[in-house]
This record gives C-alpha cells, sequence and structure tokens, in this order.
C-alpha cells in the first residue's frame, strides 16, 4: 500500500487496501481492520457500506462503530447504522446507549429502534434501555413518551425538560410520579405561571389524600381565593392537627358548620370552641372550655372576649366550686365584672387558701382602675377647655378685610379705595369670613348665620338662593 500510493503499479490502493482488510479480519485484529478503513475509504459512501457487511458476517460491528462516517458529506444507507445498534442492544447496553447519545438521530429510523429495544428489553439492563428510549422519544417529539421513560428512571432531569419544552399540558396525569420524585420541585412546575389548573391536579390527587394535603398546603400560600379550604379542613384534621386551628382563624371561605362537625368527630376541643364562639354558641363554647378543657385561664380570656353577662355568670357559678379557681377568677376578672359578684358566692364557711391577700389585691387593683379613671377623666377636661379657650380666642381677635374683596350678594368691592368715589355702604362681616354690604344684607346685623354658609335661610324665589342651592 505504501508503494502504491508512492509509485503508483498495476493494483489500485483501494484495491490492496480491501486485501489487507480481509487479511486483518482473519487474523482478527478487528480494531486495526476497522481504523484502516477509515484511513483508505474517506467519503466513499458505496465501500464503506461493502466493508461494513465483512463486520457484520463477524459479528464485530461494535469494532467499526466508532469509526463510521456520520456527516452529511458521507452518510451511510439507515440499515447500516441500525445494524450496528442490534449488535449493541444484543451485547453492550451501555454502549448502545453512548450510540444514542452520539450519533445524529436522522442517521436511522427512530421507530424501528425503539421497537428493536421493546422486543429486546431486559431487566438487567433497563436504566440504560429506559433512557435510550427516552431520547429517541425525544427525536420523534413525543413528549409524554419521553416524560413516562424519565419518571420510570426517577431522573431529576425531567423538571427541566418540562420546562425547556413546554410540557405542561403533557404532565396531567404524571402528577403523582413527578411529586414521588420530588416534591419541592414539582410543585415549583405545577405553581409555575399559572399553567396547570389546581382542577386538574386537585382531580389527579384525590386518590392520594396525604399529596393532596401537601399540594393544597402549598396552594394555599401561592393562592388566596381560599377554594379549595374546605377540603384543607380534613386534611389538616387528618395530617397536621396543629395547622388546624389557625387556619380556622385566618380563614373566611369554609363552612362553619361542617368544620365543627369535623372538630366534634375528631374531638378537637380548643377547635370546637373557636368554632362555637364564632357562630354564636358562646354557653355550649363556655361549657367545653370548662368541663373538656379544664383552663380556667382560657375561660376568663374567652369571657373577656365576648364580655356578656350570661358568660361571666356561668364561670362564677363554676369556680366558686373549687377554691383554687375563685384565686384565679378575683385576680382576672377587675376590668370586667363586680368583684363582689364573686366574692357573695363563696359560701360562708367555705376555706380558700390565699383569699385575703387575693381580695387584697383585687381592692387595691380595683382602686388603681379609679384612680387612672379619674386622671384620665382630668386630662381629657383640662384638655377640653385649653382648646376651647384658644378657639374662643382665634374668633375674637381681629378680622382683615382685604380691599378685593367683594360682597357676596351684588359682587361689588366692599372697599372704595379711589377717596374721589364715597363708600357704596357699610359692610356687615360674619364669623365665617363673608362680607356683605348692609344694604345687600337687610336685617343682617340679627342675623345668627351667614347667608352664603346656609342657602336654606334665604327666600326660596331670591336668585342668589337659587345659584347657592344648585351648587
Amino acid at each position: 500500500m505504501e508503494v502504491i500510493s508512492t509509485h503508483g503499479g498495476s493494483w489500485t490502493l483501494i484495491s490492496v487496501a480491501k486485501l489487507y482488510i480481509n487479511h486483518l479480519l482473519s487474523l482478527k485484529q478487528f480494531d486495526d481492520a476497522a481504523k484502516l478503513c477509515l484511513r483508505v475509504l474517506g467519503n466513499k459512501k458505496s465501500l464503506w457500506e461493502e466493508e461494513v457487511f465483512k463486520f457484520f458476517k463477524c459479528s464485530q460491528l461494535r469494532a467499526v462503530s466508532a469509526y463510521l462516517p456520520t456527516s452529511d458529506d458521507c452518510k451511510l444507507d439507515p440499515h447500516v447504522y441500525e445494524m450496528v445498534l442490534y449488535e449493541y442492544l444484543k451485547h453492550d447496553a451501555k454502549g448502545f446507549l453512548n450510540l444514542i447519545k452520539e450519533w445524529p438521530s436522522n442517521l436511522y429510523n427512530c421507530a424501528a429502534v425503539i421497537n428493536a429495544i421493546h422486543d429486546n428489553f431486559r431487566k438487567q439492563n433497563a436504566n440504560e434501555l429506559l433512557e435510550a428510549l427516552a431520547i429517541l422519544y425525544l427525536h420523534q417529539r413525543d413528549y409524554e413518551s419521553a416524560l413516562r421513560m424519565y419518571l420510570k428512571l426517577q431522573n431529576a432531569d425531567v423538571f427541566e425538560m418540562i420546562r425547556r419544552y413546554d410540557l405542561y399540558d403533557a404532565i396531567h396525569k404524571m402528577i403523582i410520579p413527578l411529586i414521588q420524585l420530588d416534591r419541592e420541585r414539582a410543585f415549583k412546575i405545577l405553581f409555575e405561571n399559572k399553567k396547570i389548573p389546581p382542577e386538574i391536579v386537585v382531580q389527579q390527587l384525590e386518590q392520594n389524600q396525604e399529596y393532596l394535603y401537601w399540594y393544597l398546603d402549598a396552594l394555599d400560600k401561592v393562592d388566596k381565593s381560599g377554594k379549595y379550604h374546605w377540603k384543607l379542613i380534613n386534611l389538616y384534621a387528618k395530617y397536621e392537627r396543629e395547622k388546624l386551628l389557625p387556619f380556622l382563624k385566618g380563614s373566611n371561605h369554609y363552612p362553619m358548620q361542617e368544620a365543627l362537625d369535623v372538630c366534634k368527630r375528631e374531638l378537637f376541643y380548643p377547635e370546637m370552641v373557636y368554632l362555637l364562639g364564632q357562630m354564636g354558641n358562646t354557653i355550649e363554647a363556655l361549657n367545653i372550655i370548662i368541663e373538656k378543657i379544664k383552663d380556667i385561664e382560657m375561660a376568663i380570656e374567652f369571657c373577656k372576649e365576648h364580655n356578656d353577662s350570661d358568660l361571666w355568670n356561668i364561670l362564677i357559678d363554676e369556680s366558686v366550686k373549687e377554691p383554687e379557681i375563685v384565686l384565679k377568677l378575683l385576680d382576672g376578672i377587675v376590668d370586667y365584672v363586680d368583684p363582689v359578684a364573686v366574692v357573695e358566692k363563696i359560701k360562708l364557711g367555705q376555706d380558700i387558701p390565699g383569699l385575703r391577700d387575693a381580695v387584697v389585691k383585687l381592692l387595691w387593683d380595683y382602686r388603681l382602675q379609679v384612680e387612672i379613671r379619674k386622671s384620665a377623666q382630668n386630662i381629657q377636661h383640662e384638655f377640653y377647655y385649653k382648646q376651647h379657650a384658644k378657639e374662643v380666642t382665634m374668633q375674637n381677635r381681629g378680622r382683615c378685610v382685604p380691599s378685593s374683596d367683594r360682597c357676596m350678594r351684588c359682587n361689588r368691592p366692599v372697599l372704595t379705595l379711589n377717596e374721589h368715589i364715597p363708600p357704596v355702604n357699610d359692610l356687615v362681616i360674619f364669623l365665617c369670613g363673608h362680607v356683605y354690604h348692609q344694604k345687600c344684607a337687610p336685617g343682617s346685623t340679627i342675623n345668627e348665620r351667614c347667608e352664603f354658609c346656609n342657602p336654606s335661610d334665604l327666600n326660596k324665589d331670591d336668585p342668589l338662593a337659587i345659584m347657592l342651592l344648585l351648587q
């Protein structure tokens, strides 16, 4: 071959190269034979296809695969590339996947290769074959099938793939697998640009209540419409009770009776107290605090919140039965109930340790409250009189009448600056600042109010009155 290349001869370089390739194949030096093909065959399609068939007969297409031409200048028949892929598929799944990644998809028939994978699918090579299927489906623009393959692989790249190819419509039936793969990233996809309606997600997640809870809890942070708050009540009760009471207090988008039924079923007493209080059934709510929760501080706060005499009477009647509760009650009712009402309920001879100190403190607090109220009243009165005196002083001060002022009735200047023109008339000035000629406002010296500020006092037939009333 070197001599022919340099000096020529009766044999062509290609004919000698073919003989040498045959010789190397007979010696099973398959890689050397493949490199020789790359060296001498160039972009001659027919020669490549002829030599590749020799490797096929030896079941050594894998040896020549790295040297096959794949450019548009020399692209072999698709069947050639498919034969190489089939051999890899049977003997080397990783090598098969690498070729699928490296080779342009226009070299072979994607549908034929997909069918071959399904026909030769092996569990031990499932990861490589599923990834290859995903890539082939992408080449075919069958994005939904590609997504399914990536989800089977539990490949987190699926989320970026959804964004890159705008596959939001294709994942409507894949929501549960996406959440199983990565809940946080799945929710970002579901909330992204509002491309996936919550109705579709809720419908899909009905079969998995825990996933539905996660989704609706996350949805409530980005959507304040409260459309699914009625569902969240049951879900909070089932999966995260500590969020239920704050949720009930912060939302106005759920049916209270249904929420109360859920809390009664689960014996959630604090939640029942809140709902009963909101529904106006405060007596039942107070009874639950006293009998079930047994929290006197909570009962006192509840009575303070609603400030109902009936509630206070119920609480006082229940409290005097237990000495330690009486002391707590006396300490918390100074601003709301007459302490005498509590003391009078204490039975004669009843032993209540610490009662004397509690009553002394009660009286001291009561006295302090009285003093504070008197001080506040004195401050208020002092402020009022100061403001009143200031207002009187302001009204009694001198009032300037500018030369530009005009009579409110005749619209002529009220002052004459020309000494040769006698003044039109005396003036009448009201505290509101409006100025009249005396003749224009007959009887105004005994009028209590300005006619302009009080047009209803004018004669209804008067043109000025009509104009003011229209204004």
